[in-house]
C-alpha cells in the first residue's frame, strides 16, 4: 500500500524539473506555470473531507483503486495537451486521483498493523510523498534523455496500470471496515460536520495548511530558481530537488521515532515550523550564494518532515471515532492541499511582481509564524499529545 503512495507521488514529482519545458511548450507565464502545480491540490481543497466520508461509507480499497485509475487517466490524457487549459484539467483528474489514494491508505494501513505499531506503520506512510517525488526527480533526467515530458506522462500512466493490477491482486483479502453500514447523504453530512467540527481535526488540518504552503512553494519552485539564478543544467536541478526532497523522508522517520518515546507533537511541529521559517531567509537570500540558498532548502525540507507525522499519524488516533478515519484524514489532508494551492501561485505572484526571489522570505515566514502559534493553541487541547 506504500507503494500506491509513491507512485502516486510521482505525479507531484514529475512536474517541478520540466517546467521550464512546459512552460515553453505551452507559451505560459510563471504565474500560470504556478497553477500547473498547484490545481493537483484543488480537488482536495474543496471535497478532502467528502472524499474521505466516501470512503468509510463505500469502502476504503474500492477507492483507493478508483484513484489509481484516475491518475492513469489524467497522466495519458495529459500527455497530448494543446493549450494550458487541456493540462491544467487532466492535472485536476490527476490530483483527484492521488486525494482517493492517500485518503483510503490510512485506514487499511489501521487494519492491517498491530495496534503497537500504528504510530510507526503512520509515520513510514507519510513518507510516500517525499518519497515518490524524490525518486522520480532522481530518475526524470534519464528519462528526458529518450523522451519529453509528454512521453514521461505516458510513462507515469503504464507503470500505475501495471502497479494498480498487482494492487488489485495483493489487497483482495482486506475486509470492508464498516461492512453495516448503507451510503446515505444525511449521514454523510453528519460524519462530515461531526469530523469538522471536531477540536482535535480542526487543528491538524490548520496546522498542515502551513505546512504544506511552505513545502511545495519551496519545492515546486527550486529547479527554476536554480535554473535562472545560478544556470544550473536540467539534470542537475533535478537531483538537487530531488536530494531536498529525499531528506524529508528521514524527517518524517525521526517524528514517529520520537512520537514513539513520548514527545508532544505540539513541541515537535512548533520546533519544525520555527526552523522552516528561518531556513526561508536563507533560501530567498539575495545575491549569488549557492551554499547557503541549497543549505537552507536541505534544512527545512529534513526538519519540516517532523510536521506530516505529527500530523498525519494523529488523524486516525484522534477521528471521533473508529468509523470516521478517513473521514478525518480527508479534512486533515484538505487543509494540506487548500495550503499546497495558495502557496506556489502566490509565491510565483510575488516574485513576478517584485523581481526577485527574496519576497518569497517574509511571506513563508509568515506561514511559519501561524502554524507555531497553531501548535501553541493545539498544546492546550485535551486529549492530544
Amino acid at each position: 500500500m506504500l507503494g500506491a503512495g509513491i507512485l502516486s507521488a510521482f505525479q507531484v514529482g514529475k512536474v517541478p524539473p520540466v517546467l521550464q519545458d512546459i512552460r515553453a511548450d505551452l507559451a505560459i507565464s510563471l504565474v500560470r506555470a504556478g497553477w500547473v502545480l498547484s490545481v493537483f491540490n484543488f480537488i482536495g481543497l474543496i471535497l478532502g473531507t467528502c472524499t474521505g466520508a466516501i470512503a468509510d461509507a463505500l469502502g476504503h480499497r474500492r477507492l483507493m483503486l478508483f484513484g489509481i485509475g484516475l491518475q492513469i487517466a489524467g497522466s495519458f490524457l495529459g500527455s497530448v495537451s494543446p493549450s494550458f487549459g487541456w493540462l491544467l484539467a487532466t492535472r485536476f483528474v490527476e490530483g483527484a486521483g492521488f486525494l482517493a489514494v492517500v485518503v483510503s491508505t490510512p485506514a487499511l494501513i489501521f487494519q492491517v498493523v498491530q495496534e503497537k505499531d500504528v504510530r510507526m506503520a503512520l509515520s513510514v506512510w507519510s513518507c510516500y510523498l517525499p518519497a515518490g517525488a524524490a525518486l522520480m526527480m532522481v530518475l526524470l533526467p534519464f528519462y528526458l534523455k529518450v523522451t519529453t515530458w509528454q512521453g514521461l506522462w505516458q510513462i507515469n500512466g503504464v507503470i500505475l496500470a501495471l502497479y494498480g493490477i498487482l494492487l488489485a491482486k495483493t489487497t483482495a483479502g482486506i475486509p470492508f471496515l464498516n461492512p453495516s453500514q448503507s451510503f446515505k447523504f444525511k449521514r454523510l453530512g453528519r460524519d462530515i460536520f461531526k469530523t469538522m467540527t471536531s477540536p482535535g481535526p480542526l487543528v491538524l488540518a490548520l496546522i498542515f495548511i502551513t505546512y504544506s504552503l511552505q513545502w511545495l512553494a519551496v519545492m515546486g519552485f527550486l529547479p527554476t530558481l536554480l535554473l535562472e539564478k545560478y544556470g544550473f543544467s536540467k539534470a542537475l536541478a533535478s537531483w538537487l530537488t530531488a536530494g531536498m526532497v529525499f531528506l524529508n523522508i528521514f524527517g518524517n522517520l525521526a517524528g514517529g521515532r520520537l512520537l514513539k518515546s513520548g514527545c508532544r507533537r505540539w513541541i515537535l511541529i512548533a520546533l519544525a515550523s520555527f526552523v522552516m521559517g528561518s531556513c526561508a531567509i536563507a533560501i530567498y537570500a539575495p545575491g549569488v550564494n549557492f551554499m547557503l540558498n541549497y543549505t537552507g532548502c536541505l534544512i527545512f525540507s529534513l526538519v519540516g518532515g517532523l510536521i506530516p507525522a505529527s500530523v498525519i499519524g494523529a488523524a486516525p488516533i484522534y477521528a471521533p471515532s473508529k468509523n470516521l478515519i478517513s473521514t478525518t484524514t480527508g479534512f486533515v489532508i484538505q487543509g494540506g492541499q487548500s495550503g499546497q494551492v495558495i502557496g506556489p501561485p502566490v509565491l510565483a505572484w510575488l516574485v513576478s511582481t517584485t523581481g526577485t526571489w527574496t519576497s518569497g522570505a517574509w511571506f513563508l515566514g509568515s506561514v511559519a509564524l501561524v502554524g507555531i502559534l497553531l501548535s501553541l493553541g493545539m498544546a492546550g487541547l485535551k486529549n492530544l499529545e
